[in-house]
């Protein structure tokens, strides 16, 4: 059963009506790398507040390389084996996210340079990359971005009110944790535990 998009892709409905869920014909390459981009941003937030906490680096390599790795491997799975990509229901929305990402993140390392309050920083960083989340899961209808986008901004602001080095261990393990805990869910609300079907539709 299919139904049209805004922007007249057809995506298959499946059994528990989960409308973000489908196939394409291709391998989704741009999707696993904005995945890994993401995962990478985390394994960095995470090595901040490992340091932070003064953790050894045996265990720092430990606690991030594996969520890591069976993320990249998940997603991998998912966008070059199943091919049940997330698809933007709205590009235009998408491109001003990521444009205002960049716009926000250069206005925040301004600010913290010429206040001299290089400390806030990441938690700021934080902050801006969890408010692009939300507007970024209604563009492609998935709420987890949103909850996910949501839990990153509760941390960052809390992490300011806490002193050095505490808020950059909050505000590292909390956003790793953020991203990593949603990747999982959006990987499993994605189908990736299904078996696969053959391809149906194309996406272009």
């Amino acid at each position: 059963m299919f139904f049209l998009l805004r922007n007249g892709h057809p995506r298959r409905r499946v059994p528990n009506g989960d409308t973000a869920r489908m196939m394409t014909e291709r391998k989704n390459w741009r999707g696993l790398l904005t995945d890994c981009a993401g995962l990478a941003f985390a394994a960095v937030w995470a090595t901040r507040g490992a340091q932070a906490a003064s953790l050894p680096p045996a265990l720092t390599v430990a606690l991030i390389a594996i969520p890591t790795l069976l993320l990249v491997l998940g997603f991998a799975r998912r966008d070059l084996i199943l091919r049940r990509p997330e698809i933007s229901v709205d590009p235009k929305l998408t491109r001003r996210i990521k444009i205002l990402r960049f716009v926000g993140i250069f206005a925040a390392a301004s600010w913290t340079h010429s206040h001299h309050r290089l400390d806030l920083f990441y938690p700021m960083l934080g902050a801006i990359i969890g408010l692009s989340y939300v507007p970024l899961g209604c563009a492609l209808q998935e709420p987890v971005h949103v909850f996910m986008g949501g839990a990153i901004v509760l941390i960052s602001g809390l992490s300011m009110l806490l002193p050095e080095p505490h808020h950059l261990e909050v505000a590292g393990f909390g956003t790793a944790l953020a991203i990593w805990a949603g990747s999982a869910v959006r990987l499993w609300r994605s189908g990736l535990f299904l078996p696969a079907e053959p391809a149906s539709i194309t996406v272009t």
